[in-house]
């Protein structure tokens, strides 16, 4: 399988097949590098409550992300997988609506929002061809999903079309010139799953983060997640304050923020 890295690479025909059958088996957020995160069904409360808990005790920048944005507001969420973030949005209070590749993650987050008796609209699609009008949402929401579909560069373009004039986009991406990205090359770890390898993982430098958003009026990053629960003990024993210094700069996500 050829694996595509850089974002100039042109994908070939049948990669977003080969993407959604990835993400269907190596369903997103249930393992950590091969370990699993519940114990529990599929589908179930405890499952959805230990996905989330190690969510969010892991990605500790990522609730402040979300609440920065106002209540009632529409958002479309790329990538849902199986609707961690989504059901916080919604709990929030905004008006979600969430699409993913594939099948299993939006048949999972349905099960979820029906038994909270949570509104949404949920779709299977595909990031490069969303199936909306322009202009119609506040938010585009998407948490490291962007830099492993087909062609990322369709895809902001994409956001900037759903996107309202004025509304904002907050998206994550990779990024290279990161410690996380260091420690994988030396050990010459596979990113995303220790089994199998990912079909496309993107990795983009800042300056290249400023090309690929050139449409937006305004776009601010920020650095973040140095690393994960991924890295064991290393993680759970790194003081809070040099862990936040070293994601200031050496950070593996790229938070940015892009006004249409």
């Amino acid at each position: 399988m050829k694996k595509i890295e850089n974002y100039d690479e042109a994908p070939d025909r049948e990669l977003t097949t080969t993407i959604e059958k990835f993400w269907t088996d190596n369903v997103n957020a249930e393992r950590i590098m091969g370990t699993e995160v519940s114990a529990s069904d599929r589908g179930s409360q405890a499952y959805f409550s230990d996905l989330q808990t190690q969510r969010y005790r892991s990605h500790r920048h990522l609730l402040p992300w979300i609440d920065s944005m106002v209540s009632g507001r529409t958002v479309l969420e790329i990538g849902c997988g199986v609707g961690l973030d989504a059901f916080t949005m919604a709990k929030k209070g905004m008006q979600v609506t969430a699409v993913d590749l594939t099948t299993v993650g939006i048949e999972t987050v349905k099960t979820r929002f029906e038994a909270e008796g949570l509104d949404a609209e949920f779709k299977v699609a595909d990031a490069c061809e969303l199936p909306f009008a322009d202009d119609s949402f506040d938010y585009v929401y998407s948490f490291g999903v962007l830099h492993h579909v087909a062609d990322t560069q369709k895809a902001i373009d994409e956001v900037y079309r759903v996107l309202k004039p004025g509304g904002e986009a907050k998206i994550m991406l990779y990024h290279r010139r990161s410690l996380n990205e260091w420690v994988h090359r030396l050990l010459k770890v596979p990113f995303e799953d220790r089994d199998e390898l990912c079909p496309v993982v993107r990795r983009y430098t800042r300056a290249e983060i400023d090309d690929i958003f050139k449409k937006f009026s305004k776009t601010r990053q920020t650095l973040d997640f140095v690393y994960g629960e991924g890295y064991g003990l290393v993680f759970k024993v790194t003081p809070l304050w040099i862990y936040n210094l070293l994601s200031k700069y050496l950070g593996w996500h790229i938070m940015i923020s892009g006004i249409k």
